[in-house]
């Protein structure tokens, strides 16, 4: 399929979709990536079985020095994948720690860019930034930015915080779930958790949310 052609992209994924569709439970399609997961080897060649047998079935090919089968762990949309859990990629982590004290909006933006793409691993994610999102109020989009202390406390905050490499770990369905609430002047934020066999919590997913102007007079 020539990739150069216009629209070309959005049919390949709209074959490859429908495709998948029986599949939904041992795979996922990301553009032009599919990535297989199963939990155990056996039912992995199963699954891998299954796919290529469909791919095959509709005349596609798939290029074998661009696959890898049976990792333990992968890379994957800037996250490490496989045995139960689930963590930002070393890269990204060095690119947030690593990123330059921001002046412009454009590089505030950049950063909350960045690091909002892992907030599901920071708690109060919002409530955290918020010094830094309330700098882009306003209509301008790319003026300079007077940078204060709170800013600087957000932007190290939230290096520190996937500094620390934090790993969200998969739901076990057949298991209680604990659901946490916390609150802030700016913004709420709940953790999703359980306790496994190890007798240890751990963390599923965090999630907040900034509270707006008229949130924050009804608070």
């Amino acid at each position: 399929m020539p990739f150069g052609l216009k629209n070309v992209l959005y049919e390949f994924i709209r074959i490859v979709a429908q495709l998948l569709e029986a599949c939904e439970d041992f795979a996922v399609l990301y553009l032009d990536d599919i990535a297989v997961f199963s939990a155990s080897f056996q039912n992995h060649i199963k699954h891998l079985e299954t796919v290529l047998r469909k791919v095959q079935l509709v005349g596609l090919t798939i290029k074998p020095s661009k696959c890898r089968f049976a990792e333990s762990l992968i890379q994957y949309l800037g996250h490490v994948v496989g045995q139960g859990c689930r963590r930002p990629s070393e890269l990204k982590i060095e690119a947030v720690v690593n990123f330059p004290t921001p002046r412009t909006k454009i590089e505030i933006r950049a950063f909350l860019g960045l690091a909002g793409y892992y907030s599901h691993y920071i708690p109060m994610f919002s409530s955290v930034a918020a010094p830094l999102t309330d700098t882009l109020k306003g209509k301008c989009r790319k003026g300079s930015e007077k940078w204060t202390e709170d800013c600087e406390k957000a932007f190290g905050s939230l290096k520190q915080a996937l500094a620390s490499k934090p790993v969200l770990h998969s739901p076990d369905y057949n298991r209680p779930f604990i659901l946490q609430t916390d609150g802030s002047d700016n913004g709420m934020g709940v953790v999703l958790s359980q306790i496994t066999g190890d007798n240890q919590e751990h963390t599923i997913i965090y999630l907040s949310r900034k509270f707006s102007e008229g949130e924050k007079i009804l608070r």
